[in-house]
């Protein structure tokens, strides 16, 4: 609540100073960061200043409930997120007009996910998500017999860019020269050896009826 009223101060004094919407909003995120309240908290409160005078602590230009984590939200943001898990937490407060702590304890505690490379992870998969996983497994035990699959979409690509990473060359035919080198240098055993570490994952993933097998 404190933090609240700070920044109500704080849109006041941008108001006198004839700051407009955006530019006080833009200074609110600048100022409070991830503590600052969302635009459409923001946006009643600039123009109640702009008509006349208001008092900081009114809380009549709030009717928010004293807590956000209901269950109506909770269903709000799991829906949110079904749409695109790379949602952040401020994209989701901002959207749904939720605080950013009420939408992190939504989503950590309430539906029990937590962020993984920038993006939401389950830590439940739904039936139906774990049925795509078996039934994609499957698909891609089929395409490593094929003649046609390439080893270097699993482990060259990113191992020769490790090699070429920070080196000049000079010209085209050193480059070319350096990477025939380089791909000749790698015994048949690790081509092999990627192809079975796939299949492995593979097998695990079935195995567990499309459950996560592993810790991120």
């Amino acid at each position: 609540m404190e933090g609240s009223i700070e920044q109500r101060y704080a849109i006041k004094f941008c108001v006198r100073l004839g700051k407009n919407a955006t530019e006080t909003y833009s200074m609110l995120r600048e100022s409070f960061k991830d503590d600052c309240i969302s635009r459409s908290q923001s946006g009643p409160w600039n123009k109640a200043f702009l008509e006349g005078p208001t008092e900081v602590a009114d809380e009549q230009l709030s009717e928010r409930p004293i807590t956000a984590r209901t269950d109506a939200n909770v269903e709000r943001v799991q829906k949110l997120l079904d749409t695109d898990h790379r949602l952040g937490i401020r994209q989701i407060a901002d959207t749904l007009d939720i605080s950013t702590f009420a939408v992190h304890g939504i989503i950590t505690q309430d539906l029990a996910m937590r962020k993984v490379c920038a993006k939401l992870i389950p830590k439940v998969l739904t039936q139906e998500q774990k049925d795509l996983r078996v039934l994609r497994c499957q698909e891609l035990f089929e395409l490593i017999e094929s003649p046609y699959l390439a080893p270097c979409d699993f482990f060259l690509f990113l191992r020769l860019k490790q090699d070429l990473k920070g080196h000049r060359w000079g010209t085209l035919d050193n480059v070319k020269a350096h990477v025939t080198s380089f791909l000749k240098a790698i015994p048949a055993e690790e081509f092999a050896a990627a192809f079975e570490a796939w299949k492995s994952r593979l097998h695990k993933c079935i195995s567990s009826k499309g459950h996560y097998f592993e810790d991120f």
